[in-house]
């Protein structure tokens, strides 16, 4: 076999369970990578997800999506937790498309999804690799996957300190589709904009995104970082609810007021508003796999504040101020020290974007990808 041409004409299957099921960044990132490498001349990629439509190579296939009652009542039965019922159920579907098409690369960045396909591989001596997207991040060893992609070098170094073979990884970080310029709405456009999402029009406003809940996100602690500062801003929190949810609106009802706050599932397009009408973005978790909100918030002129940790330095660098948020205080103190600042101005504004732009658009991003799949079949 050629194996230089078998290299240049690459079969690939993006694999992800939750696209259409759910919006997280896993099923933002999966639509954006196909959109952006499907008219690659060195690749032929197909995409598989778990709702929505079927149109040409993005197939939805069958599954019991795990906000599902039967997803839920398998779960119970079988000791699992329904997460995991939509992605067997959906690596089953996948089998026949595997069958029948045989690809070279299967690209995921689930687990379960991921076992399933190493054990058919095994069972039934199929040639296919398989690339491993790291964003959770997991742990190693990664004994059966062929290829790792790490997104931040803090989970590369990881790797490679116990002992993983560095041909095995690439530091290739999340993609993004990002302008090559930023439009900064003009007064009369974002005072509209404003009354539009019901945000008040002349106060500071604090956006954080991310499931509102305290055990990761810590959506609790800007809470009670805000309800200290005065004047007090208005705090926007957009996110998935989960069970944790009513305790964190009734926390916000009680320190801030109703009239000092909003909390909001929307939809992955809709988020971007927010963006542009927001003066802050804040995300107090102590520990992130990547965090693709950082990156979404410069896209859009946006100062982050974030926990001092290796990878948001990495992702948020010159766009943003650290600090340690597992201390009360440090969140106010650094909402403090921008009053005398001039972090709001068009010229910061265009620098935070252009620095999202060169170091994670999918416009710098693509030959890595290229690359990264060129590599899982080495």
């Amino acid at each position: 076999m050629n194996t230089s041409l078998k290299i240049e004409n690459v079969k690939v299957f993006i694999a992800c369970s939750g696209l259409g099921n759910i919006s997280r960044g896993y099923e933002s990132f999966t639509q954006e990578c196909f959109d952006a490498l499907k008219t690659a001349p060195e690749l032929d990629v197909w995409l598989f997800k778990g709702g929505g439509q079927s149109d040409g190579k993005a197939v939805k296939l069958w599954n019991l999506p795990r906000n599902g009652n039967w997803a839920n009542r398998l779960a119970r039965w079988l000791g699992r937790n329904s997460y995991y019922v939509e992605q067997a159920t959906f690596g089953v579907s996948l089998l026949f498309y595997i069958l029948r098409h045989r690809p070279d690369v299967i690209y995921f960045s689930d687990g379960t999804i991921g076992n399933l396909l190493w054990h058919w591989r095994r069972l039934t001596g199929q040639k296919y690799k398989l690339l491993f997207s790291n964003g959770g991040p997991l742990s190693p060893p990664f004994t059966r996957w062929d290829h790792v992609q790490q997104v931040a070098p803090l989970h590369l170094e990881t790797a490679l300190k116990a002992g993983e073979p560095p041909e095995k990884h690439s530091l290739v970080p999340y993609g993004f589709n990002i302008p090559s310029s930023l439009t900064i709405l003009s007064t009369d456009q974002r005072r509209e904009l404003r009354r539009k999402l019901k945000i008040p029009e002349n106060r500071l406003v604090i956006l954080s995104v991310g499931a509102i809940n305290h055990t990761q996100k810590r959506m609790d602690y800007v809470i009670k970082e805000i309800a200290s500062f005065s004047p007090q801003p208005f705090l926007v929190m957009l996110g998935q609810h989960d069970k944790e949810t009513p305790e964190i609106l009734a926390l916000a009802q009680s320190m801030l007021g109703e009239n000092s706050f909003q909390a909001r599932s929307v939809d992955y397009q809709e988020v971007r508003d927010y963006y542009k009408v927001s003066d802050v973005f804040v995300l107090a978790s102590l520990g992130e796999g990547f965090g693709r909100v950082f990156v979404e918030a410069m896209s859009n002129g946006l100062l982050c504040l974030a926990h001092e940790n290796e990878v948001s330095h990495f992702v948020v660098g010159s766009a943003g101020s650290f600090g340690d948020f597992s201390k009360p205080g440090v969140l106010s103190d650094l909402l403090q020290s921008l009053a005398t600042t001039s972090f709001n101005a068009a010229a910061a504004y265009q620098a935070r974007q252009q620095r999202a732009y060169a170091v994670f658009s999918w416009d710098k991003l693509v030959p890595a990808y290229i690359k990264l799949i060129q590599s899982a079949m080495s």
